[in-house]
């Protein structure tokens, strides 16, 4: 079967009012088989899991749905033999093994296997980066404690993957009132009396300016019935986030709830989702979620050094505003507030313009450093706010002449000539060109 690639994290699927898919239970990221492989990066993902469990009015049990995100990065294409000349494919093997833990041991109760191939263009091929695999596979189980073993094969690079998680099937059936697992969103429209969703599968919050939580309540009650919840998100240090009071007033069977949530106030770390009846204080469902960067550079980790390299991007005014925070958290806060507002793309988890930037500034100190880092340099900060000349010439033995280079941006009708007037590699620009004209702009 082939499926199209889809947008990372920007999946699309449209549903009627009634049909529209429900809950999430956990989310978990993929581990490499054998870990003694020196080409498999292992802190990397590889794909993201997330199993979805909701009432099936129809079977009258639970159903699960299992989404599956492979970015098309971690996956190897080859050139498709016949067909169209500048397609290339890669095809992918997976295996989903349901076993449910009983008074006899462990049962397995579905073992399915699948094939799919992955199309891109030639085109396609040169931003992999940005494009995500995804697909849902629906199971129907009864109630009860079940393992989910998921096994998956590159056939073009031969890797394997698996992971294993464990998840609850409740019973639907034991209460008047009941709650399916919530389900994270990137995105949520409502168009001609249709609901568009893209589930946020990683969990990760982190590059959103908000997110969306999507449940249903089922009420088994021959009439109306108002209930109270309380959606209460906490960090893993038990500190409240952000706490929400809903009053539903349930008609009979199915009501499809979904709820809007800033990331403002949230800074990097694990969170908890939780919805809470105020009737009793119970917990009645938990969702696990993440805040983090996506693709962060490794030159992010510093908070404060990375507040000093906005030099090329923020005002001084801007910087000041960050560093005067009174707390760590607070000044992460308002870094990432900066980033966000100069995000092209804010429903997706990648912040382009903050990924360019910190790659240039990375660029910058492995090419120009000398005794003070590559970022400080008239090389590193030209690099930084302009990226890749269109022509370098190099003249580091001219005759009657200091060493010097001429760097060429034919697209901006700019040109900058640097001197090392010491013989130490030390490159300074001929003109200084920094002044508030010049600072880079996103």
């Amino acid at each position: 079967m082939k499926i199209k690639y889809l947008k990372i994290l920007n999946i699309l699927f449209v549903s009627h009012l009634a049909a529209l898919l429900i809950g999430v239970y956990s989310v978990t990221f993929s581990q490499i088989v054998n870990d003694n492989l020196g080409n498999y990066e292992k802190n990397k993902s590889y794909f993201y899991l997330d199993p979805v469990v909701f009432f099936s009015a129809d079977r009258n049990m639970a159903r699960l749905d299992f989404y599956i995100e492979l970015p098309l990065s971690t996956l190897q294409f080859k050139k498709v033999a016949t067909g169209k000349p500048d397609d290339y494919e890669a095809t992918i093997e997976y295996s989903i093994i349901i076993s449910q833990d009983t008074e006899t041991g462990n049962e397995i109760v579905s073992n399915n296997y699948f094939t799919e191939a992955v199309t891109t263009t030639k085109n396609e091929q040169k931003r992999l980066e940005e494009l995500s695999n995804s697909t849902v596979k629906s199971f129907y189980l009864e109630p009860g404690y079940y393992k989910i073993k998921f096994l998956l094969r590159d056939k073009n690079s031969k890797r394997e993957l698996a992971q294993e998680l464990s998840i609850r099937v409740k019973n639907f059936l034991l209460d008047d009132v009941t709650v399916s697992d919530m389900l994270l969103l990137s995105d949520y429209k409502e168009l001609n009396g249709k609901k568009e969703i893209s589930p946020l599968i990683s969990s990760n919050v982190g590059n959103l300016k908000e997110f969306f939580v999507f449940f249903e309540i089922y009420n088994r009650k021959p009439s109306e019935t108002p209930v109270a919840y309380k959606l209460k998100l906490s960090n893993d240090k038990g500190a409240v986030s952000i706490e929400k009071i809903y009053n539903y007033n349930l008609a009979v069977d199915k009501n499809q709830v979904t709820e809007r949530f800033s990331t403002e106030e949230l800074v990097t770390g694990e969170y908890k989702l939780e919805l809470i009846d105020l009737t009793d204080g119970a917990v009645i469902v938990v969702k696990k979620l993440i805040f983090r960067w996506f693709d962060m550079p490794v030159n992010l980790k510093n908070l404060d050094i990375a507040i000093d390299q906005m030099i090329y991007i923020a005002n001084t005014d801007e910087i000041e505003y960050i560093k005067s925070a009174p707390n760590n958290t607070e000044k992460e806060r308002r870094f990432l507030k900066f980033w966000k507002a100069r995000d092209p793309s804010p429903n997706t988890i990648k912040n382009e313009t903050l990924i360019d930037y910190y790659s240039r500034i990375n660029i910058a100190n492995e090419r120009y450093s000398h005794y003070v880092d590559g970022w400080k340099t008239d090389m590193g900060m030209v690099y930084i706010m302009y990226g890749e000349p269109s022509n370098i010439e190099r003249h580091p033995f001219a005759e009657n002449s200091k060493p010097y280079e001429i760097w060429d941006y034919y697209n901006l009708n700019r040109q900058f000539i640097f001197i090392d007037n010491t013989g130490f590699g030390d490159y300074r620009l001929l003109i200084p060109v920094w002044d508030d004209r010049t600072r880079i702009r996103y």
